[in-house]
């Protein structure tokens, strides 16, 4: 079991999906669909991750959305609109 310390802090809603979001936000296209007994991440139609256990999953969306979650909102805010001008 994974623990997660700082998503109460700093990912919106406490959770993944709040992470998610913000990644979605840069552009990524994040979503996560069962396989199996795994999992698969893409982004867009691109598979980029696939994994047997949520532990992994879980590790994989966290360091991902924590990069983009501790930035201050000011600094989100103008990547976000910077990504948009590409």
């Amino acid at each position: 079991m994974n623990d997660l310390l700082m998503l109460d802090k700093y990912f919106p809603e406490g959770n993944l999906e709040g992470g998610i979001d913000l990644a979605n936000r840069l552009g990524w296209g994040i979503f996560v669909q069962m396989a199996g007994d795994g999992y698969v991440v893409s982004s867009g139609d691109e598979p980029i991750l696939r994994v047997d256990h949520k532990d992994a999953l879980q590790a994989f969306i966290y360091g991902l959305s924590l990069a983009y979650a501790i930035l201050p909102d000011e600094v989100f805010t103008s990547l976000e609109k910077s990504l948009r001008k590409l």
